[in-house]
């Protein structure tokens, strides 16, 4: 029996008045539904609810995470894409509904509207270990979710395992294999897509990307990680060779509660979590491996909050910080307000020099982009040299002071400008106000390493001078306010309406 989609959703009308005949239709639609659940996985009605669970309340379909990736597969840009999170979060789910849905060419619950691949395509599905993980969680999800009307050829390997797949339509193929064997038997192949249900070891990555660069094809990284901090490095914080993050990455994070009423219960997620530690639940139920158990900005996103730059308009208003020491990089941070009041982190300079080089490369910054500035923050700390006759203070105040600018120290309230650019990364209502632009790559490098010490339990003293200069700006919380006419200005530019 093959229904159509409005024979679907015209059986889930009927169900509040049956016959008997009708009943008997149901029955012959909940086998359906249980025998081709991939059919039913992404549908949704125009409320964006899922349509089939008022037919045969089988199957949920995608939880939100899960959509999330479904949707961004679509892009072609991307190329490598990550699943990450806690455990029972939907990860061998997903991994398994694009694997079986590039095979077919399309999702098979959109089949008019969504063309992914053209097969046929070779697929590699790379598992942790033939025993324990391949046969009893990869392998029933295959057969789970493969529809049973649709015809299959499957061989099995050494251990037993139905290791190569046949789309008998298209052609297309799907090898087993695990993160077990030796790095050498992944070499010498081409091939579409690769999926990782757990974190592979890094030559096994590096050989099968080397069987995607023919078909530049894609890899999809679905995985709790614990302590492959390889995998956040490498593939999650990506980085072209300029240092910019690369475009060409899509991460989903998913924590255990995201696939309530998708497979779990709240009972079950509860007594789950009575069985861990609080750093196991820290790592099995948000996702948070113990190598970044303690960061600073978890909030931050790339895809939120990395903006490709653009020209800002003259009405914006800059502040800067200044963040300088003897022996190493000087460090200036721009921002700008726009009337909405959002935040951009619009410029950085990070070079060796004394504070007359730092002051006359922060006024070419200025100059070239007719900047409409407001304030410039330093350490008090640049005060406090002693050996010299003229600190690094006096010398970019005098630089400064001959363009009409006035050097301010800023307050040293770390805990609160913290707590401030939090807020301002992800707001009370969940949204946005902070946004940075995408090759500011030394601000960028910081923000996704900035952690608590774990000795100290401060912030790490190191690879956070980008940092301390967000976090004095975030506590200026500067309010933008409307440029007035030459004439009523004040000689100061750092006037401000009362």
């Amino acid at each position: 029996m093959q229904l159509t989609e409005d024979k679907r959703i015209e059986y889930g009308k009927r169900l509040l008045a049956l016959t008997r005949e009708q009943e008997l239709d149901l029955e012959k639609i909940r086998k359906y539904e249980h025998n081709n659940a991939i059919y039913f996985f992404g549908i949704k009605d125009e409320k964006g609810r899922e349509r089939h669970k008022d037919c045969c309340n089988l199957f949920k379909g995608a939880n939100p995470k899960q959509d999330e990736l479904l949707k961004a597969w679509l892009n072609p840009s991307y190329k490598t894409f990550t699943f990450t999170g806690s455990n029972k979060s939907g990860k061998t789910t997903i991994d398994t509904i694009i694997a079986e849905s590039c095979m077919f060419g399309y999702y098979p619950w959109d089949k008019m509207k969504v063309k992914i691949s053209k097969p046929p395509v070779k697929i590699r599905y790379i598992g942790q270990d033939w025993e324990n993980h391949i046969k009893t969680v990869v392998m029933p999800c295959l057969w789970k979710w493969w529809p049973k009307e649709r015809k299959v050829i499957t061989k099995k390997n050494n251990q037993g395992v139905d290791a190569f797949w046949e789309d008998v339509a298209t052609k297309s193929t799907l090898e087993i294999m695990s993160n077990k064997q030796e790095s050498d038997v992944f070499e010498g192949w081409d091939g579409d897509i690769v999926i990782y249900d757990e974190p592979p070891k890094r030559d096994i990555r590096i050989a099968c990307a080397r069987g995607l660069a023919v078909t530049n094809g894609r890899e999809l990284f679905g995985a709790t990680l614990l302590k492959e901090a390889w995998v956040d490095r490498e593939v999650i914080k990506a980085k072209l060779d300029d240092g910019r993050p690369d475009p060409s990455v899509y991460n989903v994070h998913a924590v255990i509660e995201d696939n309530l009423g998708y497979g779990l219960t709240q009972e079950g997620i509860d007594n789950f979590a009575k069985k861990l530690t609080a750093d196991e639940k820290s790592a099995r139920l948000r996702g948070i491996p113990s190598y970044m158990s303690g960061l600073i900005y978890p909030q931050f996103k790339r895809e939120v909050h990395l903006k490709p730059r653009f020209k800002i308009p003259l009405d914006y208003i800059i502040d800067v910080a200044i963040d300088t020491h003897p022996a190493k990089e000087q460090a200036v941070l721009f921002i700008a307000t726009d009337s909405r009041n959002y935040k951009y982190l619009v410029d950085e300079i990070w070079m060796h020099g004394d504070g007359t080089a730092i002051g006359e490369e922060i006024i070419r910054y200025i100059t070239r982009n007719a900047y409409r500035c407001n304030k410039f923050l330093i350490d008090y700390s640049a005060k406090g040299n002693q050996n010299e006759s003229f600190t690094t203070y006096e010398k970019i105040d005098n630089v400064l002071f001959k363009y009409g600018h006035a050097l301010e120290t800023y307050k040293k309230d770390e805990t609160g400008g913290i707590q401030a650019t939090r807020n301002l990364l992800l707001s009370p209502n969940n949204e946005p106000a902070l946004f940075i632009f995408d090759d500011l790559v030394r601000t960028i490098f910081e923000i996704e390493g900035y952690m608590i010490d774990p000795v100290t339990l401060r912030p790490t003293d190191k690879d956070n001078d980008m940092m301390d200069n967000l976090y004095a700006l975030a506590n200026e919380n500067t309010q933008w306010f409307p440029p007035l006419p030459k004439k009523y200005k004040e000689t100061s530019v750092n006037w401000k309406t009362s």
